[in-house]
């Protein structure tokens, strides 16, 4: 393992000992919440991404301010906040839970993105042997599902296809071997 993966796991378990502490539930999502539905670390990484219900927004950003994260003011409030923590970049975005069981980003420029019931549980995941909150495989899967069709949206990039396939097939309960996510 890389010294800037072994500085990322680092700060996942801070991350989340410091909003567990605080009753803020934060979900890993992207490449480490992947990694962590399917048990074990795939790839470098180049961020650290997590989801926190959006009543969590100021009060995840004070605790992890009074912890040591340094905020950058580098997105809209209102969606997001952008962190390091003794250099390694990471970031919270905030979702809102919906009557229907359903998640989105109800405010800002992804209002569009919207999250299947479950996308939020309280089934974790496994990171280095670590039980980890992660973004569901149903609720990953339709983030990079929707994500071209997005009005803020793109195309997606090569990872991103290769994600939909290995979510798709955790999704459908077929086996991941080591080959099934690119590198």
């Amino acid at each position: 393992m890389d010294e800037t993966t072994e500085g990322q796991l680092r700060l996942i378990r801070r991350v989340i000992a410091v909003t567990r502490a605080a009753g803020i539930s934060a979900w890993l999502f992207g490449g480490w919440g992947l990694d962590a539905r399917i048990g074990r670390i795939t790839r470098k990484h180049g961020d650290v991404e997590f989801w926190v219900q959006r009543t969590h927004a100021q009060r995840s950003k004070a605790v992890l301010m009074a912890a040591g994260a340094t905020a950058l003011a580098t997105q809209p409030p209102a969606e997001a906040c952008e962190f390091t923590w003794d250099d390694v970049p990471f970031s919270t975005a905030y979702f809102d839970r919906q009557p229907d069981g359903s998640s989105g980003q109800v405010l800002g420029r992804w209002s569009d993105w919207l999250f299947p019931p479950g996308s939020f549980g309280d089934d974790p995941g496994t990171l280095d042997g670590m039980p980890v909150l992660a973004m569901s495989v149903c609720g990953m899967l339709a983030m990079k599902e929707q994500y071209p069709h997005l009005r803020n949206g793109g195309p997606w990039r090569q990872k991103d296809i290769a994600d939909i396939a290995v979510l798709r097939a955790l999704a459908a309960g077929d086996g991941i071997d080591s080959h099934t996510r690119a590198t």
